[in-house]
């Protein structure tokens, strides 16, 4: 809609749009302030404070076009400006695909048919893809919007709301409808390859969760040997050593960096948490838990087909406390650690929301300095945190629910981190290496 017709519309119509003659001004201040800014002349904390403000001032914006985009297609204005399709105009207005467009309009469709989210878009926090997300969680579970709202407005990040709408999900599918759900996954299941117009070849393939479970963490146990290995001089990240190891290991060669699994270990290759009431009954409901750690959310069902399988364990809990932890547990350090993934789903840091390859902590005494490896001294946490807890003098205090990343008096910026990283991994790899006197 062309600014003067939207001036046009405020005279018509003084109560239902207020203030575009301010939002026309704060629109060319910020496109004066892109424009005119030096990015190269600012410091790093200047540049963060700017991506901050600018962050707020998107998803205001996110939140205002989906409140308005409606209303272009439900009134068929977007023909005025020689448009098609209501996402035809979104896309031309937006800069983005027709495709995204439409999707975009109608998660704000949904929204708008919501109390809940109509309102929190109203308070413009919401951005295009948490009101994508909750758009889609409130058509199938309406009942859901207030709890998701509320994660939100605690910290939670947009992959601990994606968790939890997974989890919704799962437990409002009923027995039939979850084996229908497998059987067609189970029927749609490929891989494929071809080369890549670049050079190389790439790779895309679906399976059941059950099928992978019982071979992603020997993947990437074999990732991490490898990632190690390789210590902090290697340009690659983890994800070139994830596909190192899936071609060796589909090749049968053996693992030359002691990262892999193997019969003798003592160390399940899959983690299963579940409810002991879910067991029992067979389903999940509102609240309760059957998922692989690292993988998501199952069925009760698919959960009990890993039950007796030697590289799985299982960790039960009843009210949120683990009851029984099956498979090779009798050690006091394993069941601990159980405990401790049970407790920590994701990076216990607020608002990370991260849930793969998290790294167990000796959060308030160092183990190296004597500390205690027992559940209130421990938590886990991703590996970009861990480096700034050990390395930069970041703390994580509280407790379970209410943790808090407390900052240093003087936090360093992350290429510091990351030198120090370097520096004592080459202090422990001098020391391995040393001579022993005899």
């Amino acid at each position: 809609m062309a600014l003067a017709t939207l001036h046009e519309t405020e005279r018509a119509d003084p109560d239902g749009l207020v203030g575009i003659d301010e939002l026309a001004a704060a629109t060319r201040v910020i496109k004066q302030f892109v424009r005119q800014t030096r990015p190269e002349r600012v410091s790093g904390d200047q540049a963060r404070q700017v991506v901050a403000l600018l962050g707020e001032t998107e998803r205001a914006a996110s939140s205002g076009i989906a409140l308005f985009s409606p209303v272009v297609a439900e009134t068929g204005a977007h023909a005025k400006e020689g448009h098609g399709s209501a996402g035809a105009w979104l896309a031309k207005v937006t800069g983005s695909s027709t495709g995204a467009a439409k999707d975009r309009l109608a998660a704000a469709q949904k929204a708008a048919a919501t109390p809940e989210l109509a309102h929190a878009l109203h308070n413009g926090d919401l951005s295009a893809p948490q009101i994508k997300l909750l758009g889609k969680a409130a058509a199938t579970n309406p009942e859901s919007t207030g709890e998701l709202l509320d994660l939100l407005a605690g910290g939670s990040s947009n992959e601990e709301v994606s968790d939890e709408v997974a989890r919704q999900r799962a437990a409002a599918r009923s027995r039939e409808t979850e084996q229908v759900r497998r059987d067609r996954v189970h029927a749609n299941r490929h891989f494929r390859w071809r080369q890549a117009d670049g050079g190389g070849i790439q790779f895309e393939g679906l399976c059941d969760e059950v099928a992978w479970a019982r071979v992603q963490d020997g993947l990437e146990s074999e990732t991490q040997g490898r990632w190690k290995a390789a210590g902090s001089g290697s340009s690659d990240d983890i994800s070139a050593h994830r596909m190192d190891a899936l071609l060796d290991l589909l090749g049968g060669q053996p693992s030359s960096n002691g990262g892999g699994n193997n019969a003798g270990s003592k160390d399940p290759l899959c983690v299963v948490l579940i409810d002991a009431e879910a067991l029992q009954r067979g389903s999940t409901t509102t609240g309760e838990i059957c998922e692989i750690d690292g993988i998501g959310p199952i069925s009760v069902d698919a959960a009990t087909e890993l039950l007796y399988d030697g590289v799985v364990q299982f960790m039960i809990r009843s009210a949120k406390q683990i009851v029984s932890v099956t498979g090779r547990s009798r050690y006091v350090a394993r069941r601990l650690a159980m405990t401790l993934v049970a407790r920590d789903r994701t990076c216990a840091v607020p608002g990370c929301g991260q849930s793969k390859h998290l790294q167990g902590d000796h959060r308030i005494e160092d183990f190296a300095k004597g500390g205690l490896t027992e559940l209130s001294n421990l938590a886990r946490l991703c590996p970009s945190h861990h480096d700034m807890k050990t390395h930069g003098g970041w703390q994580l205090l509280g407790q379970p629910g209410r943790w808090e990343w407390v900052a240093p008096d003087n936090p360093p910026s992350a290429g510091a981190i990351g030198r120090a990283r370097r520096l004592a991994a080459a202090k422990a790899k001098a020391k391995r290496n040393r001579p022993r006197r005899t």
